[in-house]
């Protein structure tokens, strides 16, 4: 509820989403959504305690997912481009069984308020081979400087969103269009973004 509300969004948690942060809150591995039905979680747990090997705690991580989204990306979050609440283990299951160039977006577990693109591509140093990649993750800092629709316009290997939608038809509508030519003798300049193979 808590996230609807702050989103302004129709498009609230599904029931994978749910069981997601249900295992990043009560750290545990389970998929099944009854095991956490009836469980309660403590004060402690909520905002006292560390998640396990990071120095945040699970509402200081939810928060920073909720600002983030709020403030760059409810567009994509309202469109269903963002499955977010997916963890590295899943996206690379989940990958894997994809063409090259199927990417996702995800939000990240060792950074507040990030979110980051794993895509699947060959392995450039063993033929045959097919690894998931995935980008440092993404902040509103980030974001203040260049859109993440344009992120992905910049980034060729990309080509298909989770699970087949090509990547212009989902993201073409809010690219920034092209620069119009020199005013006043000045010629803006554009900001790229390189992934180094």
């Amino acid at each position: 509820m808590k996230y609807k509300a702050e989103m302004h969004s129709g498009r609230g948690l599904s029931e994978n989403n749910l069981v997601f942060l249900a295992q990043k809150a009560f750290t545990t591995t389970s998929n099944n959504p009854e095991e956490y039905r009836n469980m309660t979680i403590s004060w402690a747990q909520f905002n006292r305690e560390s998640l396990p090997g990071r120095n945040f705690t699970f509402w200081q991580w939810f928060d920073g997912v909720m600002e983030l989204m709020k403030k760059h990306l409810k567009p994509h979050w309202n469109d269903g481009a963002i499955l977010g609440f997916v963890n590295k283990q899943q996206a690379q299951d989940m990958l894997l069984s994809k063409p090259n160039g199927t990417f996702l977006l995800r939000f990240s577990d060792s950074e507040i308020g990030g979110i980051t693109i794993a895509w699947v591509a060959e392995n450039p140093n063993k033929a045959g081979e097919r690894l998931v990649w995935n980008l440092l993750p993404y902040t509103s800092k980030d974001f203040s400087i260049r859109s993440l629709a344009d992120r992905i316009s910049d980034l060729n290997h990309l080509l298909f969103l989770y699970p087949d939608r090509p990547k212009d038809e989902v993201f073409a509508k809010y690219y920034t269009p092209p620069l119009s030519k020199a005013v006043d003798g000045y010629v803006k300049p554009q900001i790229k973004q390189v992934v180094p193979e």
